[in-house]
């Protein structure tokens, strides 16, 4: 019903860029609050969204920023004041999320970029290493964020472009010693497991998400340390921040930066070193010149207990997708589980299966993996009562293990059933399988 109203305004310019300034990540305003103003004038809508890009600019900041801005305000009609509050605040409270507005508005708010890596193949990885030497990283398994670093404040976002409330973290407040940049980075927690860690730091999130709305967390901040045996505030403390990659504001947004793999790496040690930072790291790089090399520092991080290794070219530069610069390689085996449950998803996969709950033969593993293609969930969700017991293959990453000692498995996808089998792997064998791909 909203985008249907919205899609009628679709040619009005005036609420297109209303949209543009409310929602874009690229434009700031640094106001925090709101100042306290009165009365209206007459001056319409468009002159004051032409007028506040001067608080975007920092063409005046501080005081004088918040003057300006109650100047503005007071110029306008309180309908039309209302507006630019809402985009002041970032938030035209309508309930549509950028990716909808961009539906009715195509291309009108960036899409958050991304630089991934290519699946490894011997082909690529030669092809790579042809042109000179390469960096060999450690493919982090913990949780991807953005750092957006603009005079001294600090956003963090996830790989979507969601909003991850962590700013209350030590690493966030160390971040804000950086110069203005954007980093590539994961976080992870000192001590503790990446699998473990993940589902910690995704609890912080959100309890930090619903601190930031006004919500009261004393409930959820009690589970929170009931289950992970330690405090909020200990919890933030101890989160890392470990960064691959820097480039600048404008490169970020314009998805693009020419500027080679080696320099920006040490424009992030600089930074670092200028900083002081504690919980900011850099990720380990190892140069590598030949194939064998890579693949030695691979295996060597495999036996410690690692996913694998990126392979990144030294010379490149940084863009949207996945350039074949940059490699992954990473640990994948398979195994046979039982199905015990099913799980509908969410969107337009509501109303299908989208994932499975599913188990070693001895019941000591437990997982629900997904990557389930749209017609099997259709199949699978006509089909749970006889599907229900069944044998499928899964692929993961490794096997993984809480500190309550419970086995799961790492990114476990679904693969397909076995109607040729009728009894799954053991977890003695799932780790004998992990241990031959090692």
């Amino acid at each position: 019903m909203k985008m249907t109203i919205l899609g009628r305004y679709k040619d009005n310019e005036t609420l297109k860029r209303v949209l543009y300034l409310a929602n874009s990540r690229r434009v700031k305003f640094y106001i925090k609050q709101i100042p306290l103003y009165f009365g209206s004038g007459k001056m319409p809508l468009e002159w004051a969204l032409e007028n506040i890009i001067v608080l975007s600019n920092r063409e005046v900041t501080g005081d004088a920023a918040r003057n300006y801005l109650r100047t503005v305000l007071e110029s306008v009609s309180s309908d039309d004041a209302y507006v630019i509050e809402r985009i002041i605040e970032k938030d035209c409270k309508i309930g549509i999320a950028s990716t909808n507005i961009n539906k009715v508005f195509p291309g009108l708010i960036e899409e958050t970029p991304y630089m991934g890596a290519k699946s490894f193949s011997k082909d690529l990885v030669q092809k790579l290493l042809a042109s000179g030497p390469a960096f060999s990283q450690m493919k982090m398994d913990g949780r991807y964020s953005n750092a957006i670093i603009r005079f001294g404040e600090v956003e963090l976002e996830s790989r979507q472009g969601e909003t991850t409330y962590l700013q209350n973290a030590e690493f966030a407040k160390q971040l804000a010693n950086f110069p203005n940049c954007v980093l590539n980075g994961e976080l992870t927690m000192d001590g503790v497991s990446r699998y473990e860690s993940n589902g910690i730091i995704a609890s912080l999130v959100s309890i930090m998400s619903k601190k930031n709305d006004g919500e009261d967390i004393t409930k959820e901040t009690l589970k929170f340390e009931k289950e992970n045996r330690i405090t909020v505030e200990h919890a933030l403390k101890n989160i890392r921040y470990t960064v691959w990659d820097t480039i600048s504001i404008d490169e970020y947004f314009a998805k693009k930066s020419d500027t080679p793999y080696y320099q920006r790496l040490k424009n992030l040690e600089s930074y670092l070193a200028s900083s002081g930072a504690i919980m900011v790291s850099a990720v380990e790089s190892v140069e590598v010149k030949t194939y064998e090399e890579a693949m030695s520092h691979f295996q060597k991080l495999i036996n410690t207990g690692n996913e694998g290794t990126i392979l990144k070219s030294q010379s490149a530069g940084w863009k949207d997708g996945k350039p074949t610069y940059q490699i992954k390689l990473k640990l994948e085996i398979e195994m046979e589980l039982r199905i015990t449950g099913f799980n509908y998803g969410t969107g337009k996969n509501a109303n299908v299966i989208s994932s499975v709950n599913a188990e070693s033969e001895d019941g000591i593993l437990k997982t629900s993996p997904t990557g389930i293609k749209e017609k099997e969930m259709r199949f699978i969700t006509d089909h749970q009562e006889e599907l229900m017991g069944k044998i499928i293959t899964a692929k993961c990453s490794g096997v993984s293990r809480d500190h309550l000692g419970n086995y799961s498995l790492l990114h476990p996808v679904y693969k397909h059933i076995r109607d040729d089998k009728d009894v799954a792997d053991s977890l003695e064998t799932i780790l004998d399988i992990e241990a031959m791909a090692k």
